[in-house]
Parts: C-alpha cells; structure tokens; sequence
C-alpha cells in the first residue's frame, strides 16, 4: 500500500508542478492580448470616438 501512496503523491505534485508552469506561460499571455486588443482598437476602431466626445460636449452644434 505504501507505494500506491508513494505515487499519488508524487503525481500530485507533478500535476501541481504543470499547472503552475501553464499558468506562468498564460498569464503574461492574457495580459498582452488584452492590452494588444485596446492598443488595436484605440489606434483604428475608436478613431473618430474623441470627435464624437467633442461634438456631444458643445450639443451637438456644428462649428
């Protein structure tokens, strides 16, 4: 019995040991897509967003 013991523990600790390194690697990995994706769409999605934003606080008047 002390050797079934011996392997579980140990495969816990692998298994441990694999999601720590999975979670290293994803990690960073989150955090550069979700800054890619503002840095993407402040630079060609929202272009016209800051005219909007500028219209809105003077209602709407045209110059």
């Amino acid at each position: 019995m002390g050797n079934a013991a011996a392997w579980t523990a140990e495969l816990a600790i692998w298994l441990l040991g694999l999601a720590a390194l999975v979670g290293t690697a994803v990690y960073p990995l989150s955090r550069l897509i979700r800054w890619d994706s503002y840095k993407y769409d402040r630079t060609y999605v929202w272009v016209g967003y800051g005219e909007e934003l500028d219209r809105s606080e003077r209602n709407g008047k045209p110059e």
